[in-house]
């Protein structure tokens, strides 16, 4: 608590700076206020006697967390003065397979709408790259557990260093980059991943893949790279039938967060509950209960949409 609330402060006034970059590209009014997990927690666990500390991020990790977090910002000078808007199939290929390489799942591409980006901070280009990493499947059957914690904790970090390593690999060839780390980040990932077509936002709130359902961590790279194959259409959108056929995670939720009803919120809509949802996330290792018992998590996407 001492080390790491004046530091994940410290990182978020880092992050709001972006608001007064040159060019930055700044939120609609509408848009939502950022949720950032390790503050939130540590303002929990500080106000609430009832609340034991069974999430706990391991200082080691949380200082890698917030040193890629860091670099994020600070590599923004590494952007070349006249980056390069162009590219070819070949730099495409090339950039997958970097991608991969260093274990991302899937990467999509769309234009990132301003209502999606985090109040009080600036974005500099909306040309995005998403990325998902997919999370260990037998550590998410073993949820909730301090096993399932720290796996999840891992797979932010190593996606926010994937996401770093990206941005840099796009400077090297010209373009300019702006890594959104995992963890926070600059803007609402799962809507943007549908728009990239990766998926489809379950009621749970988490985007259904079909390479690992909603086992996945999300994050983003904005770049100068103006003719990106940005998706058109999505063919996943089946998947809110089966949703509200399903009812799974609406049913198993222990806090009973998941409802059967949205609830509006400006101009977006949540099935989520998070007053009841993030105390029980703390107090019971990150819970996960609802990514554990969804069918996507245990069956084939190509299973699934066969019997619909």
């Amino acid at each position: 608590m001492r080390f790491g609330m004046p530091r994940v402060r410290e990182m978020i006034e880092r992050e709001q700076s972006t608001a007064s970059l040159p060019g930055a590209i700044l939120s609609t009014e509408s848009a939502p206020s950022r949720f950032t997990i390790p503050l939130e927690m540590m303002k929990l666990i500080s106000s609430r006697e009832d609340i034991p500390m069974n999430l706990a991020i391991p200082l080691r990790r949380l200082k890698s967390l917030l040193k890629n977090e860091r670099y994020a910002i600070e590599s923004l000078s590494k952007n070349p003065a006249k980056p390069r808007t162009e590219m070819t199939r070949g730099f495409r290929k090339d950039l997958e397979k970097f991608a991969r390489s260093h274990g991302v799942s899937s990467i999509g591409y769309t234009r990132l709408p301003r209502d999606l980006i985090f109040q009080d901070v600036g974005v500099l280009y909306t040309n995005a790259i998403v990325l998902t990493m997919e999370m260990d499947k037998a550590k998410i059957e073993m949820a909730p557990s301090p096993e399932t914690a720290d796996m999840i904790m891992e797979t932010y970090d190593d996606l926010g260093i994937v996401t770093n390593k990206l941005a840099d690999f796009l400077r090297s060839h010209g373009y300019a980059a702006q890594a959104s780390h995992p963890l926070g980040g600059l803007v609402l990932y799962p809507p943007l991943a549908q728009m990239a077509g990766l998926g489809w936002i379950g009621r749970h709130g988490l985007l259904i893949t079909p390479e690992a359902g909603p086992r996945v961590r999300l994050a983003a790279v904005f770049t100068s790279i103006e003719n990106l194959p940005f998706a058109e259409n999505n063919e996943h959108q089946w998947i809110e039938k089966y949703c509200d056929r399903c009812g799974r995670c609406v049913s198993r939720c222990p806090p009973k967060a998941i409802l059967d009803e949205p609830i509006v919120q400006g101009e977006r809509k949540t099935h989520i509950e998070r007053d009841a949802c993030f105390p029980y996330f703390v107090q019971y290792y990150a819970c996960t209960i609802c990514v554990r018992v969804c069918p996507f998590s245990r069956q084939s996407y190509s299973a699934i949409r066969e019997r619909l």
